[in-house]
């Protein structure tokens, strides 16, 4: 039985939540599938402290998502369940949510805040960089437009807002205002601005409730992990080595707009940077697959990416994600390193190669080093993430010996 349960909607939100727990464990695993696997090698010795599922339900409708919850998380063992959300909101909030609760029998407590990246929550209110995010642009691939606040993000849900002022009364003042909340049958959602009004958050969210649901992004786990007594032989600040990787594939599938900068910051080191047509790719998958294969056979260092001037249309984004992941699949069976943007790029990827589950051994910038089973490296990194020469630091390090 695991000590806490990450539930999240895609690859790259489950592996960035499960490495910040490398604070106080290495035994952490992230599963991939539609049913759940073991949670770790049959072989392991010690079971994981923490397991994190993705559920791949970002972008499914919002019943199959709850009906996709329901099948992997009924009949869970007991533990803590945070329930890790996108920092920007996107994807099935309110309803997965929901379905948790019903589920689970936990109460829910939400706090989004991500305050390394910049995104805070104030009034109720996400912020990013000091901009609230329906001001921004950051919605640019949904196809609706983004929620005002976390009240109407989590709609229809009941909500009760949790002002700032309140969290920095201390644990046990929020204690009493988050019992009042649930016992009203409302949903406690927090302001928070810093890591420290996180760590609050969770520590009065165990005192109001016996089993409460944690819901928030990786800001709210690491709080959590900050919470979590280490294993007894965990160094304080461990160097983790990492298999040398021959040659690295980066595969960028996000509609983020700051890939492109960090692909042209890579551009130079790379043997190969191949932008597919998106209609081309979504037409002739198999003919992607033989032009990858082409100007890729010989490099030690290659990305592929969508050709960002076509314009991309956010309902075939799915569709777009799986023909990605089917042209690049046959550039990937050497066994190659994979640094991996966007989590439903990721998981298409890796479902591509059977990849079940990986285990997370190092964190960069909210990118996630992982092995597999068989021992290969995998970096996996949300799409908006990572400043300029972030791609081109991800293939330092696992073109290297060691992470430092």
């Amino acid at each position: 039985m695991p000590e806490l349960t990450v539930v999240a909607d895609d690859l790259s939100g489950a592996a960035e939540a499960a490495a910040t727990f490398l604070l106080r464990t290495t035994r952490i695993s992230v599963l991939l599938g539609h049913e759940p696997p073991p949670c770790g090698p049959a072989d392991a010795a010690t079971p994981p402290r923490v397991v994190a599922v993705d559920t791949a339900t970002r972008a499914l409708h919002p019943t199959d998502a709850a009906d996709r919850i329901k099948s992997l998380l009924t009949g869970s063992p007991g533990g803590t369940v945070l329930k890790k959300v996108d920092s920007l909101l996107r994807g099935n909030l309110a309803t997965e949510v929901a379905a948790l609760h019903a589920v689970l029998g936990a109460t829910p407590v939400v706090a989004t805040a991500l305050p390394g990246a910049g995104r805070i929550v104030v009034d109720g209110v996400l912020h990013v960089r000091g901009v609230p995010l329906h001001e921004t642009g950051l919605w640019h691939a949904e196809e609706r437009a983004a929620p005002r606040d976390l009240a109407a993000a989590l709609a229809p849900l009941p909500t009760h807002p949790v002002p700032l002022t309140v969290v920095r009364g201390g644990p046990q003042d929020l204690a009493r205002s988050l019992a009042a909340a649930i016992a009203a049958g409302l949903v406690p959602v927090c302001d928070a601005a810093t890591d420290a009004d996180l760590d609050t958050v969770c520590a009065a969210a165990r005192l109001a409730t016996e089993r409460p649901l944690l819901v928030g992004s990786a800001g709210l786990a690491a709080a959590a992990a900050r919470g979590m007594a280490p294993d007894p032989d965990h160094a304080a600040d461990p160097t983790y080595a990492v298999p040398a990787a021959g040659a690295v594939l980066v595969v960028a599938g996000t509609a983020a707009p700051t890939i492109r900068t960090q692909l042209a910051a890579l551009a130079p080191r790379a043997d190969v940077v191949l932008r597919l047509d998106p209609e081309a790719l979504l037409n002739d998958p198999a003919a992607a697959a033989h032009q990858v294969t082409a100007r890729l056979d010989g490099a030690r260092c290659a990305a592929v990416t969508i050709d960002d001037r076509a314009e991309i249309r956010p309902h075939v984004a799915t569709r777009l994600a799986t023909a990605l992941a089917e042209a690049v699949a046959p550039s990937t069976m050497d066994g190659r390193a994979l640094v991996l943007t966007g989590g439903e790029t990721a998981r298409a990827v890796l479902d591509r190669l059977g990849v079940a589950r990986l285990r997370p051994v190092a964190e960069r910038e909210g990118a996630v080093l992982s092995l597999t089973d068989t021992g290969r490296v995998v970096v996996t990194r949300p799409g908006s993430f990572g400043g300029p020469t972030s791609l081109t630091d991800l293939v330092r390090i696992v073109l290297s010996e060691h992470v430092t």
